[in-house]
């Protein structure tokens, strides 16, 4: 009962905020297009309650002239962040709503949702799922079976790198997902852009987001499976699309290369203000994009680039390149976090490094101590359970039938209530750095081939990259390997095992062979007990501590070079 009162108290100071804010909307239109308001005023409230739908804003107002409906949009975003209200009041809710909806699935009736009547019967009943034991029930959806773990059939699904579908990793996207998470993730991440810089003149020119196309559904033939790039850029609406920038014709196109100049062709005519992606590969398209306009830097292409969303691996490896291409003392660095599965959180203010975790976006999050993972029965802990500065891997249920699915990803939490995060790493290791995407499994494979042809024993290994701040070899790989005998010829098992990584993972012979960026590797053959130094250096001796292999930073490499030299 003291639960039902405080929602009902915080729905009613919710709705007194709302009565209070939205007018400002209204007052932004100008005295000359009045025969607007209504139209305005029944929009604006619908999408006080409901944000996602600022999609829907009538195409004729963009007939009011620039600097109104600038005005008028800038306005809305500013109201929209001001009512974010972080609650753990929204989890409950939004967890037994995904209960209710879940009524008649085959997952219901499987784990009994009948009878779960709390977040504790809920946890009891139902098992934590990594995507291997999640895949039989995603693999019905996308052999378009009904009502499997979200009532109706699914017809969309981001995928992973994987070529073939038994490697692939398929991600159910339902349109409840696209409404109450990437596009209104998308909108409060502009919100709060927005709120923090007024004055910005995003809405004057184009966002540059480079999207990718679909391959053919296996089981059914249908065009429906795609990186979620090209999901949301085919089901965007038509306002995402009036501020972006390449259009479908392009982002679809399956030729990289042929994109890339495409998308550099048209970019290069336009009033680009800002740029999303991960900044790996967007570090190597700045870089393309100076090559073919012939600048010296990217403010000379696009003079009122203003802000870069970025996501996917921390920014501090690219920081200097992306300072050196974008020389902008005003240039702001907005991380968000966003994946197949879900649009987690952003950054909420211009200078810092951690993220307003949304909690109400139709998601319901759990979190086990990190130390706990991989235990059979680990603790597991709601929103109003976690503390400051303990990393947690996230579980999440959500509005496209996954059920308390394992992430991946590590945070902690640097403030709470409202919750902020920081992403900490993942619960398996890879290299990415210009979007080669190579992890532990291509670089065991590798290395494992590479000692079978000279005769190398090798015992254990880390890799991480080197980054170059200018030219256009932008990275190169590093590897420390631990092996029995140091061989003679260092540089030869060098070049094999440089060629053997190109043969098991194509995106790093295309990024070392076909663009160029990343250069030769450095490998240092050390002997036996190298690792074992390192780890008593950190007092990190014993069975429960394993050599982290691959890494996107340099930490841990050059702690172990020190012992080395």
């Amino acid at each position: 009962m003291n639960d039902q009162i405080k929602d009902l108290q915080q729905k009613l100071l919710n709705a007194s905020k709302k009565v209070l804010l939205a007018p400002k909307i209204v007052l932004s239109i100008p005295k000359n297009v009045l025969e607007m308001g209504i139209d305005v005023l029944e929009v604006s409230m619908d999408m006080l309650e409901h944000p996602w739908k600022v999609t829907e804003i009538p195409k004729h107002l963009f007939n009011l002239p620039s600097r109104v409906l600038e005005k008028l949009i800038k306005a809305y975003l500013i109201v929209n962040a001001d009512l974010h209200q972080p609650s753990f009041a929204n989890q409950k809710k939004i967890l037994f709503d995904l209960i209710r909806k879940a009524k008649k699935t085959s997952f219901w009736e499987e784990y009994h949702f009948e009878t779960i009547k709390t977040i504790k019967d809920f946890q009891k009943q139902i098992p934590i799922f990594h995507y291997k034991d999640f895949e039989p029930w995603i693999l019905r959806m996308v052999k378009w079976e009904l009502d499997v773990s979200y009532p109706g059939k699914i017809d969309r699904f981001a995928t992973s790198s994987g070529t073939t579908w038994w490697t692939a990793k398929y991600i159910p996207i339902t349109k409840e997902n696209l409404k109450t998470s990437h596009f209104r993730g998308g909108i409060e991440s502009l919100s709060l852009y927005i709120k923090n810089n007024p004055k910005s003149k995003f809405f004057q020119g184009k966002g540059l987001v480079i999207g990718w196309g679909f391959i053919k559904n296996p089981f059914t033939g249908e065009d429906n499976v795609g990186f979620i790039s090209a999901i949301l850029q085919k089901e965007s609406p038509w306002i995402g699309q009036t501020f972006k920038t390449p259009g479908p014709d392009i982002s679809y196109m399956e030729d990289r290369e042929e994109k890339v100049k495409k998308t550099i062709a048209l970019a290069e005519t336009q009033n680009v203000t800002s740029i999303s992606g991960q900044p790996s590969w967007m570090s190597n398209f700045l870089y393309r994009v100076l090559e073919a306009t012939g600048k010296k830097n990217i403010l000379e292409v696009w003079p009122n680039l203003e802000f870069f969303f970025w996501w996917g691996m921390a920014i501090h490896l690219y920081k200097k390149q992306l300072e050196a291409l974008i020389p902008s003392k005003t240039m702001k660095y907005y991380q968000i976090y966003n994946a197949s599965e879900w649009y987690f959180a952003s950054q909420d203010t211009n200078d810092t490094d951690d993220m307003l975790l949304f909690t109400d976006h139709g998601v319901f999050y759990e979190f086990i101590p990190l130390q706990e993972y991989g235990k059979e029965n680990p603790t597991v802990l709601t929103l109003d359970q976690v503390e400051v500065d303990k990393e947690y891997v996230i579980l999440i249920t959500n509005t496209s039938g996954l059920r308390r699915y394992i992430l991946g990803d590590t945070i902690k939490f640097t403030t709470l209530n409202p919750w902020r995060i920081k992403i900490t790493g993942r619960t398996k290791y890879y290299i990415d750095v210009v979007g080669e995407c190579v992890t532990s499994d291509y670089s065991d494979r590798a290395l494992v081939a590479a000692c079978n042809k000279t005769q190398v024993h090798a015992t254990d290994y880390m890799v991480a990259p080197i980054m170059y701040e200018w030219g256009e070899v932008r990275g190169a790989y590093e590897w420390i390997i631990e092996c029995d005998q140091v061989p003679e010829n260092q540089q030869e098992f060098a070049t094999i095992l440089d060629k053997e990584l190109c043969d098991v993972n194509s995106y790093y012979y295309d990024e070392r062979y076909d663009t160029k960026v990343l250069g030769e590797p450095t490998v240092h053959l050390v002997p036996k007990w190298t690792f074992y130094l390192w780890l008593k250096s950190k007092n990190k001796l014993g069975w429960q501590h394993k050599i982290p292999k691959l890494a996107n930073d340099r930490k841990n490499i050059d702690e172990v070079l020190k012992i080395i030299w």
